[in-house]
């Protein structure tokens, strides 16, 4: 029996009015979504403002200007009718001048050019969003490396609570995936309020350097979410001008989602990290008030084509969990690296029916270790260690063991419903976006 066929019957998740399937793949289809909003279980949440959050700005450099002539000569100057004629000296300050453009172009037009997100527009280095590339024009400039960091650019922490280091991920065409050379350096003590520098910073085969940085805030005090957090489950992402023929909840269109956005950035939203949600599941750490994560589930090519673009214009970090066992899974997240995406796990060869409960998935038709090394594959593949998107959204024993085995810090089922405190990191419940959802419903979903 199709899987699909097989959720007409089976218990709905909570919170939902349908089951959430997967994309269509080997005879699968794409999952039905609620043709209305149903406001997942969320917990109370204190309202106040966002803490105050510092911001930077790039300072332009002067160029050499001639200087201006003095009326009387100074001590030990030489006397105007000895000197260079007036029209001599501007021509050759104007020279200069221009040589000194012309080598500060030579050295940091890559800089420039790679400091603009895809679209042109610059860093607005607005709280929470996610780094733009600094070259280190020193060793060569960046090349096509694109680095990125994992959660917010600026992190928020209470004094006295633990820094969790999120870490960063970064590619170039031709190395591929370089999350595994990239050099942290900077420290965070968390016993003393203020403004601390992380800095990320990896190097291609060819001598090409680039490195982001992350503002780390200690506080003494901030608004902090109570009992839960909402990590919202997208899928595809359309062009209205060029719908899907099979158009259904499962996808939005770029107009709405950017509304989605637009919102989130106006009203502060942070972006926690992984590290973070785990600690703050499990009870050990506090997050910003105003705090939610973005996941798309399968890598699907409207999402990386018109939804990534979206993303780097508003400068929202997110997640994409990738079926590494696509063809072209390894290639993707080389072609669309991004600043604002990380790429994870949507597992290796589990994408598809096989097994007995559930929705039919076929992990569980699967041992612990058979899940664990399909897991390990398909980091291999996407690079992404710290999260895992179950398919189906079947979860078994074995399967939430392989999952630590793995090393993976949070996985996430289809259940509609917040991430509360005291829930299980290995089985996270998300909230399900839907394409026919309004603004309004989707601002009731991400505030509770």
């Amino acid at each position: 029996m199709n899987p699909s066929d097989r959720n007409r019957h089976a218990p709905r998740p909570q919170g939902a009015r349908h089951p959430q399937q997967p994309a269509r793949q080997q005879g699968v289809a794409r999952p039905q979504v609620a043709h209305h909003p149903q406001a997942p279980a969320k917990p109370h949440m204190r309202r106040a403002p966002h803490p105050n959050r510092a911001t930077s700005s790039r300072q332009a450099s002067r160029l050499g200007q001639a200087p201006r002539s003095s009326r009387t000569p100074r001590r030990g100057q030489v006397p105007r009718s000895s000197r260079t004629p007036r029209n001599s000296r501007t021509r050759i300050a104007g020279i200069a001048a221009a040589l000194v453009l012309i080598a500060l172009v030579g050295m940091g037009g890559t800089a420039l050019f790679r400091a603009m997100p895809k679209g042109g527009n610059p860093s607005q280095d607005k709280p929470g969003s996610a780094p733009i590339i600094e070259d280190s024009t020193a060793d060569g400039g960046a090349g096509e490396i694109v680095i990125g960091l994992n959660g917010s650019k600026d992190t928020y922490v209470l004094k006295g609570e633990e820094y969790l280091e999120a870490g960063a991920h970064a590619a170039e065409p031709a190395d591929g995936l370089l999350n595994a050379k990239i050099k942290t350096s900077g420290k965070v003590d968390t016993s003393k309020p203020g403004m601390y520098k992380v800095t990320y910073r990896v190097s291609d085969s060819s001598g090409h350097t680039a490195k982001a940085v992350r503002t780390v805030h200690v506080v003494e005090s901030m608004e902090t979410m109570q009992g839960g957090v909402p990590i919202l489950m997208y899928h595809y992402v359309y062009d209205p001008a060029n719908p899907p023929a099979d158009l259904n909840g499962n996808f939005i269109a770029s107009t709405a989602f950017e509304q989605q956005l637009s919102y989130l950035k106006e009203n502060d939203f942070y972006f926690p990290s992984y590290p973070e949600v785990k600690a703050f599941i499990e009870g050990k750490h506090s997050l910003p008030a105003k705090s939610v994560v973005l996941t798309f589930d399968d890598g699907e090519m409207g999402f990386l084509n018109v939804g990534v673009p979206l993303l780097e214009k508003y400068q929202v970090p997110a997640t994409s969990f990738v079926i590494a066992s696509d063809a072209d899974a390894a290639q993707k997240v080389i072609d669309h690296r991004s600043p604002y995406v990380a790429f994870e796990s949507h597992s290796f060869g589990m994408h598809k029916p096989g097994g007995n409960v559930g929705h039919g998935g076929i992990i569980s038709a699967m041992s612990r270790d058979e899940i664990a090394a399909d897991l390990k594959h398909a980091q291999e593949i996407v690079g992404g260690t710290q999260a895992f998107a179950y398919p189906f959204g079947d979860v078994t024993d074995d399967g939430r063991a392989a999952v630590r085995d793995a090393g993976i810090l949070c996985a996430f089922t289809t259940q509609n419903s917040w991430a509360h405190v005291g829930d299980d990191v290995t089985a996270l419940p998300r909230v399900r976006i839907s394409g026919e959802y309004s603004l309004d419903s989707f601002i009731a979903l991400v505030n509770g």
